[in-house]
C-alpha cells in the first residue's frame, strides 16, 4: 500500500518528516511505500521575502522523495517559484495547493479560491507543467459546494492533462470538519483517470482505515491523525517507552534543524541555494547542542514543539496536569524536566544522550 503524509502548515517541517520516515522504516510493512510533503510555501512570499518562507523548503538527504507544496493566486509568482525551486532544491515532486480553506489564503485568490475560476486555474496548471521538468501534481477539494459536483469532476478530468497526480480532500469547502464524504466521487474519478495517480485525504484515524477504504485508489493520505502519532503510518501500536523515546527524538531534531537553518541564513546567500541538512549532520548537531548550547542559547523550537507534545501525551495517565506544566515551559531545559518527571511517574526510563 502507498501512504502519504498530508501537507500541514507548521506541522510537516523537516524534523517531523525525518521522524515519520524513521518510524516508517522501523515499523512499516515491507510492501508499503511512504511519501512525504512539506508545509505550504507561499509563491508570493518566496518572491518578496525568500529568507523567511524558504524554511518550508528546508530539506535533508534522509527524505529525498519529498513533495514540495506551493500556493498562491498570482500567476507569475507561481510559475517563477516552481521554476526556481526546481533549479535550487532537491525535491522529488512539486505540487500546487488548491484545497486550503483558510480565509487568509482565500483572500489572496489561492487555495480553494482557485476552484472558483476553473478556466484560469487550468491555464496556470498548463503553464507550470510546461515550465518545469519535475513531476507536477495538485491537491484540491472534492468540490466547493454540492452545486459544484459536476463542474469539479470535469475540471479534474481536464487538469489530468497537466499533472501526474491528483490529491483530493473528501470534504467540500463548505463542509469544514463535517464527517460526510462522497466516496463514489473519488472512485469514479479514478475509473476515468486510469493513468493518473489519484490520492485521497479524509481524516483517516488508523492504518486499518487505509486498508479498508483504499479500493481502486492509488495513494492514501493521512493528515491530522498523524500529528500526535506518526506510527499511524504503520500497523504498529507504540508502548509508553516508545512514545517517550519518540518525543525526545522529535524534540532534539526540531532544535537541530532550527540550528542548521539559522546557520544557513547567517552564512549563505539565500537567493542562491539552500543546503541539504544531512541526517548525520543533524545527529552531530544534537550531540553538540545537548552538550553545551542548550544551556546557554535560546531556541524557538521547544516553544513550538509544545503543540506536538500536547497531542503526543493525549491518552496517557495524568496528562491534564502535565499539559498545564508544559504550557508554562519556555525553553528546552524546563520542557525536558517536565517530561523526565512525567516519564518517571509512568515508570518509563529516559536516555537523553
Amino acid at each position: 500500500m502507498k501512504i502519504c503524509l498530508a501537507p500541514m502548515d507548521w506541522v510537516t517541517n523537516l524534523a517531523y518528516r525525518v521522524i515519520c520516515k524513521e518510524v516508517f522504516q522501523q515499523h512499516g510493512a515491507q510492501w508499503d511505500e511512504l511519501r512525504l510533503r512539506t508545509e505550504f510555501m507561499s509563491a508570493d512570499g518566496y518572491h518578496h521575502n525568500p529568507a523567511w518562507v524558504v524554511r518550508h523548503a528546508h530539506h535533508s538527504d534522509f527524505d529525498p522523495e519529498t513533495i514540495l507544496q506551493i500556493f498562491g493566486g498570482n500567476w507569475d509568482t507561481l510559475v517563477s517559484c516552481a521554476v526556481d525551486c526546481e533549479k535550487k532544491y532537491w525535491f522529488w515532486w512539486i505540487e500546487l495547493n488548491m484545497w486550503c480553506p483558510s480565509p487568509k489564503i482565500m483572500k489572496c485568490a489561492a487555495g480553494s479560491w482557485m476552484l472558483r475560476d476553473k478556466e484560469r486555474t487550468l491555464d496556470i496548471l498548463r503553464q507550470i507543467s510546461q515550465e518545469i521538468s519535475l513531476p507536477f501534481s495538485l491537491k484540491t477539494r472534492i468540490w466547493l459546494s454540492p452545486d459544484d459536483v459536476k463542474d469539479q469532476f470535469e475540471f479534474l478530468i481536464k487538469a489530468s492533462e497537466y499533472v501526474s497526480m491528483i490529491g483530493v480532500h473528501w470534504r467540500t469547502y463548505k463542509q469544514s470538519h463535517s464527517w460526510f464524504v462522497d466516496r463514489d466521487f473519488m472512485y469514479n474519478l479514478k475509473k476515468e483517470l486510469p493513468n493518473t495517480i489519484v490520492t485521497w485525504n479524509w481524516w483517516l484515524r488508523s492504518y486499518q482505515d487505509c486498508v479498508d477504504l483504499r479500493w481502486n485508489l492509488d495513494w492514501m493520505m493521512i493528515g491530522q491523525s498523524a500529528i500526535w502519532n506518526p506510527r499511524i503510518l504503520t500497523p504498529h501500536t507504540p508502548n509508553h517507552q516508545e512514545v517517550f523515546s519518540l518525543i525526545f527524538n522529535h524534540l532534539h531534531l526540531s532544535i537541530a534543524t532550527e540550528y542548521h537553518f539559522r546557520h544557513y541564513v547567517e552564512t549563505y546567500d539565500h537567493t542562491i541555494w539552500l543546503p541539504l541538512a544531512t541526517r548525520s549532520e543533524l545527529d552531530v548537531t544534537i550531540w553538540q547542542l545537548l552538550d553545551w548550547q542548550l544551556k546557554t542559547e535560546w531556541f524557538r523550537s521547544p516553544v513550538e514543539f509544545r503543540w506536538y507534545l500536547f497531542n503526543y501525551i493525549s491518552g496517557l495517565p495524568w496528562n491534564k496536569e502535565v499539559k498545564r506544566q508544559i504550557a508554562r515551559a519556555r525553553d528546552y531545559i524546563s520542557l525536558r524536566d517536565v517530561l523526565v518527571s512525567f516519564a518517571h511517574d509512568l515508570w518509563v526510563s529516559v536516555e537523553l544522550a
